[in-house]
């Protein structure tokens, strides 16, 4: 059977329909303005999906891991093993018992049927069916999808997902829980207060829950619920979350109807310094390296008795002693920053990946005391799979904007940005 066009003149579901009826083997490959994507079909069944731009293979590693069912040297010796055997990764991970085959399957199910899911949302692109006689699958890890219950879902997709993008308009957006007096109680899926996609105004619905001493939400509400914390984006938080890219956004949209979380507009760096309570544990006195604190100091007096003898500074001599102890301090958090940098790309090289925090540094990479500023603040550290972030504070303990070193690394050798030549203001190296 030779089938191919494009999804304008024949939709989706009619492709899936037609093959799921005729029950024909072989695979379907899709190609759109951004990504290219094949659908294997065995007898009319889904058995496999993959993605040009979010291979299954390498995908699956992620998933196991931010769903903390895999850690990243799991996953590394993992990856080793596959290239002398040749092995699929599934293969590795279950036979060396580096995960359990329940897990591998409930992973490798989810990202099919998110990679088929996704296809739902394309509003143009080509597609050619090609019939083949036998196909290659993992069938100890794949149960075969009906191609009904891919349609159900998928109608149910289409209905619902222009309502969810009204309020859940980017993927970089950031939400944090609200405070609310109710309590929130888990049920099952069929007892949750129930969240109408109609046009009906919001404040009707927060009346009518209102009206209940209990918030009632489902599990898989509460799983995303768990993961709205203020840092985490939508992108992050579909990544994390074990479930559909489609149910982790139809969670989202109901927390946020039922004013239990809300959007946070301002950046997600100053989030975490904001909400995070500082470690007093982690605070702790620094000392200054001798010849460092020598010309440093040097430098401040020479600062002050150059301005005190400008004709043109009209301000008082004794205004200035503070500020240039100030500048002291910040030129040797800008020299602390630079270090840690040094040591996260070193501690990179070493390890294959960045610390997961910035204690892990310590002592073998840089000395536990260096980890605070001047004025006793710890900095903070986000680190993502391809760059990380490191943030200074002022005295009082806020966010400097000229105290942030963000650089883009590779996971293995580093490939940081030059460090900041003499005379140029902070760290802030773009991404």
């Amino acid at each position: 059977m030779a089938l191919e066009g494009t999804l304008r003149d024949f939709s989706l579901a009619d492709i899936f329909q037609l093959i799921g009826l005729q029950r024909k083997t072989g695979v379907l490959t899709l190609r759109g303005k951004d990504d290219t994507v094949t659908v294997t079909f065995l007898d009319g069944k889904v058995v496999a999906a993959d993605s040009l731009n979010r291979r299954l293979e390498t995908r699956l590693g992620s998933v196991l891991m931010k769903s903390g069912l895999l850690t990243q040297d799991q996953l590394n010796r993992a990856l080793d093993i596959q290239k002398e055997t040749l092995q699929r990764l599934g293969y590795v991970l279950t036979h060396y018992g580096i995960i359990s085959a329940d897990a591998l399957k409930q992973a490798i199910q989810l990202q099919i049927l998110q990679i088929v899911y996704r296809l739902f949302r394309w509003k143009d692109g080509d597609y050619h069916f090609s019939q083949e006689t036998t196909i290659e699958y993992d069938r100890d890890n794949v149960v075969p999808i009906t191609a009904e219950s891919i349609l159900m879902e998928g109608a149910r997709m289409i209905d619902e997902w222009p309502i969810i993008e009204k309020r859940i308009r980017s993927y970089d957006m950031v939400f944090r829980k609200k405070h609310i007096a109710q309590e929130i109680v888990v049920v099952g899926a069929e007892d949750a207060d129930e969240v109408e996609f109609d046009q009906t105004p919001a404040a009707s619905r927060r009346k009518k829950a209102a009206a209940s001493d209990k918030i009632r939400i489902s599990d898989e509400e509460k799983l995303i619920y768990d993961l709205v914390d203020g840092t985490h984006t939508v992108g992050d938080i579909v990544e994390i979350s074990r479930l559909s890219e489609f149910d982790t956004n139809k969670a989202l949209y109901e927390l946020l109807t039922r004013d239990l979380i809300e959007e946070l507009r301002i950046s997600k760096a100053q989030t975490v310094v904001e909400t995070t309570p500082l470690d007093e544990s982690e605070v702790a006195e620094t000392p200054v390296p001798l010849p460092l604190v020598a010309v440093l100091a040097i430098l401040a007096v020479l600062s002050v008795v150059t301005s005190m003898r400008n004709p043109a500074n009209h301000f008082a001599p004794f205004g200035r002693p503070l500020s240039a102890v100030g500048e002291t301090r910040k030129a040797i958090s800008l020299q602390r920053l630079e270090t840690i940098g040094q040591a996260i790309e070193k501690y990179n090289v070493t390890n294959g990946r960045l610390p997961d925090r910035l204690q892990d540094l310590a002592p073998y990479y840089v000395s536990p005391k260096l980890l605070s500023d001047p004025w006793g603040n710890s900095y903070k550290y986000l680190p993502r799979p391809d760059r990380y972030l490191v943030i200074g504070f002022t005295p009082d303990g806020k966010v400097d904007t000229d105290l942030m070193l963000q650089r883009q690394i590779d996971v293995g050798p580093a490939t940081a940005s030059p460090a900041p030549k003499n005379g140029e203001k902070g760290l802030v190296l773009v991404d």
